[in-house]
């Protein structure tokens, strides 16, 4: 297994741009201008790199705050490799069986969407690591310490001879960090797609039941009307959990609420007389793909006056709206 420790930067527009994936419409995140990357043994030993800038297709003007945060220039988008052609060196020199190792998780993301979008298969990569989560997991991190690459380099006390905000430098400065951590430990440790979905929707002790995994859905919104992810079964009998209807119009049918970052839960009701909080966690690692959890909490005391609390705000809410359209 070859392991690609890599890094890019993209390039925006000043209008979101939306494209057709499979039917399903997506936001892009960026268009890639440049791609640095170097492959690593398991110790973090550098055996070869990779250095191109990309000229694109679709973001051709280069944005202000990436000109300004990269030092890159028009010139170096217009004089860079068409970014199809660049794409196909890229993987080409990565092989087939590469592995990537990214700091945080947003490199991936937009990798794919470029492939797709540029007629390549964005199937690939099949695995990555954020070695983020395994500096955390081996050194952990002090209240008010940063997590972004440059201040983990400064806190590290590796020299800064390199700029930031290049593709290449900042794989490398990446390295550098790789090589102060067990890279081989982290990696063999490193919990799956389905642990870390599991562990985002259910944090350490809390008191979940039955926790379910779904993957590979295009839309965000599918958990509200998909059959097998609404199909709601009482953790105690089995039997059909009702959610609760929205309170201030039936008509608007069932009744969830969010919490925290893509997150919604609701009341739901077992003809056992259980009741329960049905709770829905989703994610999109790979820029393309939605993936949820679906898990059940039993009601405290407090938790359900917090339920009720908020049904009263929307209520407010809602006839606040209405008396405002009425005039």
């Amino acid at each position: 297994m070859s392991l690609i420790v890599f890094d890019l930067e993209w390039n925006i527009g000043y209008q979101p741009r939306l494209f057709d994936y499979h039917g399903a419409e997506q936001t892009l995140r960026g268009e890639i201008i440049q791609i640095g990357a170097v492959k690593v043994d398991e110790t973090g030993r550098v055996l070869d790199t990779f250095s191109l800038n990309l000229k694109p297709r679709l973001f051709r003007k280069l944005q202000h705050h990436i000109a300004k945060v990269t030092g890159m220039t028009q010139a170096d988008l217009d004089g860079g490799v068409p970014i199809r052609e660049g794409l196909q060196r890229f993987v080409r020199w990565c092989g087939p069986d590469a592995a990537f190792a990214e700091w945080g998780m947003d490199d991936v993301p937009v990798l794919k969407q470029n492939l797709f979008l540029n007629n390549l298969d964005e199937r690939w990569p099949t695995r990555w690591y954020d070695l983020q989560q395994i500096f955390l997991a081996q050194r952990g991190r002090a209240e008010g310490e940063g997590m972004t690459l440059e201040s983990v380099i400064t806190r590290l006390g590796i020299p800064t001879d390199r700029p930031f905000h290049d593709a290449l430098s900042d794989a490398l400065y990446t390295v550098d960090v790789c090589q102060r951590l067990d890279l081989a430990r982290g990696i063999a440790e490193y919990p799956t797609e389905e642990q870390q979905l599991r562990a985002a929707a259910c944090p350490e002790g809390s008191d979940c039941r039955n926790v379910e995994c779904f993957f590979g859905y295009l839309e965000k919104e599918v958990w509200r009307e998909d059959p097998t992810l609404h199909d709601l079964r009482c953790p105690d009998c089995g039997g059909l959990l009702a959610p609760e209807k929205h309170p201030g119009d039936q008509n608007e049918g069932e009744l969830w609420m969010r919490r925290g970052n893509n997150s919604y839960y609701g009341l739901v009701h077992c003809g056992c007389g259980k009741q329960w909080f049905a709770r829905f966690k989703m994610a999109r690692r790979d820029g393309l793909h939605w993936a949820f959890a679906r898990c059940y909490e039993a009601p405290t005391p407090e938790s359900l006056a917090k339920w009720e609390k908020q049904k009263r705000l929307m209520v407010e809410r809602l006839k606040h709206r209405t008396e405002k359209a009425e005039g």
